[in-house]
């Protein structure tokens, strides 16, 4: 835009901001139109991975839940069985003993025969329980069911394998007075020969020196387990709409299932519409241990018919069962469609409030715009003023001369306030319109919010204050601040961090914390001049690596050549070096000796104005009794090394106010 009088450039000061805001908040918009609907997509993908992984973890808890019944209840109703046989064999110890007390006077062997036949008929157990009585040397005294082994001894009898059966008992009554553990039996109802593990208690009466006990076999009370098991703890098994447990033997019957009419069926060829032998992977899956599979399911008890499945499948070895339990992915279609519906409308409610809110700053902006308009013209008014008086006291050439370069001063000055305010205003809009955007998504944290209401706070401040540091630039009176280097440092970044952002500079930083007293925001408007020229030296430059590096250290002695503080008596106490570099090429040889003459500058002129640079070079002088230098260096970034132009600021730890 080519400015030719005054009043276009107050027209121009007033109404682009206006524009600019205008324009911005239109694109972001846009914007966030398009990043609500590529959010409602991954919201959609992460509902659905977070749907699956949910009901995995529910499936595995289920039926790692069911072993772990499995275990418990086949521990305690083996325990209950040890009990119940030891209360047996009390019971008839407590017969015996009281047949011993009133039939004392009675020889041993008519005593026997009374206890012998008091004993006989008793069954117990569904009619497999017995007692039998045996001396501890292996003489049987009673057998029930084998009337032939008794007065026989029965300490050499073998088992099918060639063990003696009865060996560990008789050698565990030389020591002890009872005794439980299996022993080999044959069922009296089978005429196979086959012998069976048999949980077996026996007690010593020593006033006869007579051994009772009784017994269970192995498989029947591990039978009666597992059905109490299935009957109590699985086969009612329900959780959701269509959870539910379901048991295999590795022979493929079918033990537990929420279709009743399955259970005691062999389903070991169960197969589903696309081939998969459904038993035979379940069993397959159980034997390794535990894992998913995938398959089509026989019935979904929610429509009673076939639908995709995902099963969590864990074994019991020695049992030889495999449990399981799934989900269906109809549940997951109709899980997605209540929830593409919600977030459709939650995504709507939140383009309406963003809009909304969007249209409420950008008035608030305008607003903002036209109150620092109104300050910059009426700064430029009386800033006309103070210039026509001293015009008046110059002759009248002087007077045109003077006239036409203040002029041209002023209006440099205000195209670099204007220019500075770009980005703090773009900084503004884009902080709020994300900060309601993450809000919405309910992804917003209270540290990115804090920071992001901090920045707005820091750059609505700064924003005000830019008038006012051109105003007091040369006002006298100005405290000086105790200051933290980090604190320094952070402000600077802060206010400069988008425009890195934008232009993919990186940032390399090392901040020696330390503590100093100067003029705070003549330094750091000295800071962002230096970072401003830095970031513009990239300008139209394509590099793949830009880098801008800022290093604040402490040091006792200034080592700078011609340093203009080395002997001011502020620096008693030591001095704060500022180094900040680029690697965009350096400054041309031509130019390294004018950069900070006033209204030099190598840019184009609707870029800059020379003004920067010179301002911070009478800043750092003048005002903060410090050095500035430039000079071009070799900086080394990504194993490359690169020419780039280094700026170096010493100033003193302690500086004295202005009087």
């Amino acid at each position: 835009m080519f400015i030719k009088s005054e009043k276009q450039l107050l027209t121009f000061i007033r109404f682009s901001p206006i524009i600019i805001i205008f324009i911005i908040a239109i694109l972001i918009n846009i914007l966030i139109y398009f990043q609500n609907e590529q959010n409602f997509k991954k919201d959609l993908e992460i509902y659905k991975r977070n749907y699956i992984e949910s009901n995995k973890i529910l499936t595995r808890f289920q039926v790692e839940k069911a072993y772990k019944d499995i275990l418990r209840e086949r521990n305690n109703l083996e325990k209950s069985l040890e009990e119940k046989l030891k209360r047996r064999v009390n019971e008839a110890f407590s017969i015996i003993e009281n047949l011993h007390k009133k039939y004392s006077h009675l020889k041993e062997e008519e005593l026997l025969n009374i206890i012998k036949e008091s004993l006989r008929a008793i069954r117990f157990n569904e009619q497999r329980g017995y007692f039998y009585i045996a001396k501890p040397n292996g003489i049987s005294v009673l057998h029930p069911i084998y009337p032939q082994f008794e007065n026989t001894n029965i300490s050499n009898k073998k088992d099918m394998h060639g063990h003696y059966i009865y060996k560990d008992a008789i050698e565990h009554f030389k020591n002890n007075s009872d005794f439980l553990g299996y022993l080999k039996a044959t069922k009296p109802n089978e005429n196979t020969g086959k012998e069976y593990e048999k949980l077996t208690y026996m007690k010593l009466y020593k006033p006869l020196n007579l051994v009772i006990g009784t017994g269970e076999y192995k498989d029947e009370y591990t039978k009666n387990i597992q059905n109490h098991i299935i009957a109590e703890h699985i086969q009612n098994v329900r959780y959701g709409e269509n959870g539910y447990i379901f048991i295999f033997d590795y022979e493929g019957k079918q033990l537990a299932h929420v279709k009743k009419d399955y259970i005691g069926k062999n389903r070991i060829d169960l197969v589903d519409s696309n081939g998969f032998m459904i038993t035979q992977e379940i069993i397959k899956q159980a034997k390794k241990g535990s894992g998913f599979i995938n398959y089509i399911g026989s019935i979904m008890p929610e429509t009673g018919e076939p639908a995709y499945k995902t099963t969590y499948i864990k074994g019991v070895d020695d049992w030889g069962w495999a449990i399981g339990s799934g989900f269906y992915n109809l549940d997951l279609l109709k899980y997605l469609e209540l929830k593409k519906d919600e977030l459709r409308e939650i995504n709507n409610e939140a383009l309406k409030k963003t809009l909304v809110i969007s249209f409420i700053l950008t008035l608030i902006l305008i607003t903002l715009a036209f109150y620092i308009s109104k300050i910059l013209e009426n700064f430029f008014k009386k800033y006309h003023e103070k210039i026509a008086e001293e015009i008046e006291e110059n002759r009248k050439k002087d007077m045109v001369l003077y006239q036409q370069s203040k002029m041209a001063s002023m209006g440099e000055m205000l195209g670099n306030i204007a220019h500075q305010w770009r980005q703090p205003l773009s900084t503004i809009s884009t902080i709020a319109s994300g900060t309601r955007i993450q809000k919405e998504l309910n992804i917003l944290e209270d540290k990115e919010f804090d920071k992001g209401m901090e920045l707005i706070v820091t750059t609505t401040k700064h924003l005000s204050q830019t008038i006012e540091d051109f105003r007091e630039f040369f006002n006298p009176n100005k405290v000086a601040k105790n200051l933290n280097t980090l604190i320094i440092y952070e402000k600077a970044i802060q206010l400069i961090s988008s425009r890195l952002t934008a232009k993919d500079i990186e940032l390399e930083s090392s901040v020696e914390e330390t503590s100093f007293i100067t003029f705070e925001n003549e330094l750091l408007q000295s800071l962002m001049n230096i970072l401003n020229n830095a970031i513009d030296a990239f300008e139209n430059k394509k590099m793949e690596n830009k880098l801008i590096e800022f290093k604040i250290k402490y040091q006792k002695e200034c080592k700078m050549p011609n340093c203009n503080i080395i002997e001011c008596t502020q620096g008693k106490e030591g001095y704060i070096t500022i180094t900040i570099q680029d690697n965009a090429g350096g400054i041309s040889k031509e130019y390294i000796d004018k950069i900070f003459d006033a209204y030099f500058t190598t840019k184009h002129k609707s870029q800059g104005t020379g003004i920067g640079l010179y301002m911070t070079y009478e800043i750092i002088n003048k005002h903060l009794n410090g050095y500035i230098n430039v000079e071009n260096e070799i900086i080394k970034y990504k194993e490359k090394e690169y020419l780039g132009a280094k700026f170096t600021i010493i100033l003193p730890i302690k500086i004295e106010e202005e009087s």
